[in-house]
């Protein structure tokens, strides 16, 4: 279950990137965000953000 939230600030072109990409891809912008996250290695056992 998802339970946190990120707020992020990006330039207007990075906005249209995001949305042009997600739409490319067949997905919503939050997916795209997270399919990219899911690519990062494993975080380390420290839980402290």
């Amino acid at each position: 279950m998802k339970t946190e939230k990120i707020f992020l600030r990006v330039t207007e072109y990075e906005k249209r990137q995001l949305k042009e990409e997600a739409a490319r891809r067949g997905m919503t912008q939050s997916e795209l965000i997270r399919s990219l996250i899911a690519r990062f290695p494993e975080p380390t056992q420290d839980k402290s953000c």
